[in-house]
């Protein structure tokens, strides 16, 4: 999230509530949210929007409701377009201090963005930005829309080295993972992360997106070819062609349990201002094997964005035994019943339950039964899969002990040891 400017740190913001101390009660908040978190109002939108804020709102804890899920951009458009005269002046205020100093922070990053890629490029070093800039402005159509606080860029994983070296010539130096909270659950995480000396500018390389028991690579050979050309402020810089933009953040949202608005806002963006070859969309899901995490992705951004979707795909959602049920647990924080929701705590039996078939469905089983995962042994209401998990585990934790104590060729004991990593 957006640390807010120190000027911006009033006796209003003070007041807001945090987001652990929110209940159910803020759904009304919440709803209203997602009215606003949306380039495009219909006339029906328009009206709730009206509608509401006359009624009245709980503004402090819109406004923390915002600034949580990264949608005050869009909170602020919405508001000023629509119901400007029904809501009070000093929320009004603040909400527009806070998107001018975010509007000043991603332009800076934008203009960084193009003289990194012009770097990279005259070094001949393969890299393409995606989320931050490069999304707002391939998606929103405006890099103002979108809150970002640094740069993202998908680099080869035996180049590594090289973009490393483009980044110290630029001026950055690595981030020392130190500085991070020990207890973070990104700590086993790949991490480049660069920062340009006196400045608060920073940059994320990466090759593949990891978390708990999770891992997709991004640098796939597919991305390279299919490049599409972004305008940034003026200037042209090529980043991920569209279909598998779409893809890469259905996978990112179901990485972390789509806890954020504003990656189901991305999804419905990126739809509304780009026409997509399904065909190719969905070719590519099922050989990267994330099929139904675009489905999900698909859904929320149906559900709660209103973006129509093809029959065909309406179908596969409605017909998938998991997608439905799923998206109507996340986000968890806009739910009004928050006690079946699904959370970054529960990501790793989402991910779990969004396998694309059976046999990675109980390899990835095995491999939480190896680690004696803690998710075993409380698992959530909405898992289905509760009482065949747990007979895998009845059957499997008792043989893989007696291998391991007794089975006296070491190559033996290794196959019953060789779950180390998720697949990738």
């Amino acid at each position: 999230m957006r640390a807010q400017p120190s000027h911006n740190k009033s006796s209003w913001s003070s007041a807001t509530q945090s987001v652990e101390q929110m209940t159910s009660a803020r759904f009304r908040e919440s709803q209203f949210l997602i009215w606003c978190a949306r380039t495009t109002l219909s006339d029906a939108t328009r009206r709730h929007i009206r509608e509401a804020a006359q009624d009245g709102m709980n503004w402090p804890l819109l406004l923390n409701l915002a600034r949580y899920h990264g949608v005050g951009p869009l909170l602020y458009r919405s508001i000023s377009t629509v119901c400007a005269d029904l809501v009070p002046r000093k929320p009004l205020d603040y909400l527009r201090q806070v998107t001018q100093a975010g509007n000043v922070l991603n332009r800076a990053l934008a203009r960084e963005l193009v003289q990194l890629c012009r770097a990279f490029d005259k070094r001949g070093v393969p890299a393409i930005p995606f989320k931050g800039a490069a999304l707002a402005a391939m998606a929103y159509r405006d890099i103002t829309l979108r809150d970002f606080d640094d740069l993202d860029f998908i680099v080869p994983q035996h180049r590594l080295a090289d973009a490393q070296e483009v980044l110290l010539s630029e001026g950055y130096h690595q981030r020392d993972r130190s500085q991070d909270e020990p207890d973070s659950v990104h700590a086993d995480e790949p991490y480049h992360v660069f920062v340009k000396k006196n400045s608060v500018l920073q940059v994320d390389l990466q090759w593949v997106m990891a978390h708990e028991q999770f891992a997709f690579r991004l640098d796939r050979p597919e991305i390279w070819g299919h490049r599409a050309h972004v305008s940034i402020d003026g200037q042209m810089v090529r980043g991920l062609a569209p279909e598998e933009l779409l893809i890469v953040l259905c996978v990112h949202g179901s990485k972390h349990a789509w806890e954020q608005l504003k990656w189901i806002a991305d999804v419905a963006e990126l739809l509304r201002s780009h026409s997509l070859s399904w065909k190719r969309v969905f070719s590519r899901a099922s050989e990267w094997k994330c099929r139904r995490m675009l489905l999900l992705g698909l859904a929320l951004a149906n559900r709660l964005m209103e973006f129509p979707l093809p029959p065909d795909i309406l179908n596969a959602i409605a017909v998938d035994p998991d997608v439905t049920v799923l998206a109507r647990c996340m986000p968890k924080s806009v739910l009004a019943d928050q006690q079946h929701g699904i959370d970054e705590q529960d990501a790793v039996a989402l991910y779990f339950s969004l396998k694309d078939d059976w046999r990675e469905c109980w390899c990835y089983g095995l491999i939480l039964l190896h680690h004696d995962h803690p998710m075993l042994r409380r698992l959530p209401s909405w898992f289905r899969w509760h009482r065949q998990l747990t007979l895998l585990a009845r059957v499997v934790r008792p043989l893989r002990a007696f291998a391991i104590r007794y089975l006296p060729v070491k190559s033996l004991r290794r196959a019953f040891n060789c779950f180390r990593k998720p697949a990738q």
